[in-house]
């Protein structure tokens, strides 16, 4: 499986060169959009390497190291190793999530009309008081909800703003399913944010999704459940986002440049 994986990561990495070098062209290098292939571009070249070095014979060298021995064999690191994989596989997932996450915001922020931007702003403020509708809730109240207002987009939840620009796009791929495609995204939230609480799921409803025959199971105060668990399948899911962020782009047309301030952080 591990071959098949690698050789997965190889194809994948010299079609995103060739993606990246069109979307220079056609956005410029410091767009957005270039931008986020960049990133992903960087993402699976760090845990390509970083994964894979794991394997080979190097690694030994730098336990004895670290231990100040000479006599370890690699039965006796086996276990350590797969923690090692398991911290890139979560890396993989929270670092590709926040460069989709990063590109829906300065995208929205870039194309979204003033007022739904505001809109987005104002969202959970409007939806509580939707629902208190039939309350007389006083000035000081409505102050005090006010406080839900978010101050930037950046706040706005990514549900939120992905879901805007999943809308937008009337003519939508024949080879994939809108619907099906925002729920991959919510799922791939959840999956992320379980992994910030050290894999256990917190949320007020229980759920299940599945992806590639892999069902991952979202209990309550549990940690999550993974049935069959294989190492390929956290790529897979960064790919499929990837995916995602490719119909968004290059189905909602904007022509100017929508300039990622992010680029100045890399000399």
């Amino acid at each position: 499986m591990q071959n098949f994986m690698r050789d997965a990561i190889q194809i994948e990495s010299r079609e995103l060169i060739v993606q990246i070098n069109n979307y220079h062209e056609t956005f410029s290098e410091n767009d957005i959009r270039s931008s986020y292939l960049d990133g992903y571009f960087q993402i699976l070249r760090t845990f390509y390497c970083s994964f894979y070095h794991l394997d080979s014979d190097d690694i030994m060298t730098k336990y004895n190291e670290i231990y100040n021995r000479d006599n370890f064999e690699r039965k006796d690191i086996d276990i350590h190793i797969q923690g090692h994989k398991n911290l890139l596989n979560s890396f993989l997932i929270i670092n590709c999530w926040s460069n989709f996450e990063l590109f829906c915001t300065v995208f929205c922020n870039a194309i979204l009309p003033e007022g739904q931007i505001k809109n987005l702003l104002e969202l959970d403020y409007q939806r509580l008081n939707k629902i208190l509708k039939d309350i007389e809730i006083g000035e000081d109240v409505d102050n005090k909800l006010k406080k839900l207002i978010k101050n930037h987009i950046s706040h706005s939840p990514i549900i939120n703003k992905y879901g805007k620009l999943l809308k937008m796009i009337t003519n939508y791929p024949d080879n994939r399913d809108k619907k099906a495609d925002r729920e991959f995204l919510e799922f791939f939230g959840t999956l992320r944010n379980c992994m910030h609480s050290n894999y256990i799921y917190y949320g007020a409803t229980d759920k299940s999704y599945t992806f590639n025959g892999e069902t991952y199971t979202f209990t309550n105060g549990q940690l999550l459940s993974h049935n069959p668990s294989t190492e390929r399948s956290i790529y897979d899911l960064t790919k499929n986002l990837k995916d995602i962020f490719m119909v968004i782009a290059e189905n909602i047309l904007f022509e100017d440049e929508i300039y990622d301030p992010s680029v100045e952080l890399i000399s």
